[in-house]
């Protein structure tokens, strides 16, 4: 049993810098043909003859907490080393199975040797990262390796989206900038690896509403932490927005934005970093007053700091049951789309106001114009002028409203 992967191998009895992992082949087998004495195997391009570490009785530990991530660390007795390999998960658990059956004697030994190997068995690290620099460089016919872990398409001038892309279970890094893209598929969100999506300069302002289901399908709401929408012509920004529980940066700059979904708020648990300059901005949502934000640019929008004077009327009304089901939906977290409910209900979830305190607000909204300091909910702030900027709050009841009215 053989695996290529990338092994670092760690002295315990030394002091020293750690070194970068190799390239490696890691057998597990007999040294003779004669000797049922099982061995680790460790072969790299320096080190052609390889390096044997004995199994039996001397394997301290298997670390397996991330071998689900193709990552796992065999400590040795003697000599006192750490094996930090990474490769292909399913691989990797293989070869664990075969490990634990050795150190257990469950093994029958005379079907492995490794006395024949050598290092020409090694094979090249898989490709993850891919550039595409030029429109003759683009994989018409080859596709991209299924390995890709980074895909960077810019200034291809693409008009649309290539679905080869869907296929790249691995994806973590997507960059589309600079192109003329109106739209993204649905099936996107099936990517369950992708954590940065970059998708400035394209033509995303074009599309209709429903054309941004991406955003809240399958797992990519979970995993995306970076989304980059900037020079989009965007006059709205989605409300599946919101949808993206774990996001961490947010760019939605040089656009034509005159405001931010009210369920930008519910954002405040992850969100760090959030980029609106050169909008047209007029008002914050009421959500935003919780953040705590490392870095906020609102450059460049100049009537944000402006606030109307406007009367305020309390009228709370009794809750419809269909409200109060969508409430507890959104405030549980549900997961939600057209497959489970209807259609229509699932636009009603997506369109709910969100009050100043984290509440969704369904039917009237009770709404209310403040200006504060938004260095108090951001470390960073850049700025064109003033730094007091108007907030619109939607109240969902009275003790939110006094909250506002009579700040502590």
């Amino acid at each position: 049993m053989k695996i290529n992967c990338n092994v670092e191998v760690v002295n315990r009895s030394v002091c020293a810098p750690r070194k970068k992992a190799q390239r490696s082949c890691l057998a597990i087998g007999r040294q003779s043909v004669k000797s049922n004495e099982l061995h680790l195997l460790l072969q790299t391009l320096q080190n052609k003859l390889g390096t044997k570490y004995k199994i039996d009785e001397n394997i301290e530990k298997v670390f397996t907490k991330f071998v689900n991530n193709g990552k796992t660390t065999i400590r040795l007795k003697e000599p006192p080393h750490d094996l930090n390999i990474q490769c292909d998960p399913i691989l990797l658990k293989s070869f664990l199975r075969t490990l634990e059956l050795g150190v257990t004697k469950k093994l029958n030994a005379s079907v492995l040797c490794v006395s024949n190997m050598n290092a020409k068995n090694i094979a090249q690290a898989p490709k993850t990262k891919v550039t595409i620099k030029s429109k003759s460089d683009y994989p018409v016919l080859e596709g991209f390796p299924r390995t890709t872990e980074e895909l960077n398409i810019v200034g291809l001038e693409r008009k649309s989206f290539d679905r080869q892309i869907l296929k790249l279970h691995r994806l973590r890094v997507l960059n589309l900038s600079d192109n003329k893209i109106t739209s993204l598929p649905r099936e996107l969100g099936a990517l369950s690896c992708l954590t940065e999506l970059i998708v400035a300069n394209n033509g995303l302002g074009h599309v209709g509403k429903n054309k941004w289901s991406w955003m809240s399908e399958g797992s990519l709401s979970r995993t995306l932490k970076l989304l980059d929408l900037s020079g989009n012509e965007l006059t709205d920004l989605p409300n599946q927005i919101g949808r993206l529980r774990n996001l961490v940066t947010l760019n939605v700059s040089h656009n034509n934005l005159r405001s931010l979904p009210t369920n930008v708020g519910t954002l405040s648990s992850s969100l760090k970093y959030l980029d609106i300059s050169h909008n047209s901005i007029e008002s914050l949502p009421g959500g935003m007053m919780k953040f705590t934000l490392e870095g906020l640019n609102i450059a460049h929008n100049p009537h944000i700091s402006r606030v109307k004077q406007n009367g305020f009327n309390i009228n709370f009304r009794v809750l419809t049951l269909t409200q109060l089901g969508a409430q507890k939906v959104i405030h549980y977290r549900l997961d939600y789309d057209a497959s489970i409910i209807p259609f229509t209900l699932v636009s009603y979830l997506d369109n709910a106001s969100y009050c100043v305190c984290g509440e969704p607000v369904l039917g009237e909204d009770n709404c209310l114009q403040v200006s504060r300091n938004v260095s108090q909910i951001a470390k960073e702030v850049t700025a064109s002028e003033d730094i007091n900027v108007s907030f619109q709050c939607v109240l969902c009841s009275l003790s939110c409203a006094q909250s506002i009215l009579f700040p502590r």
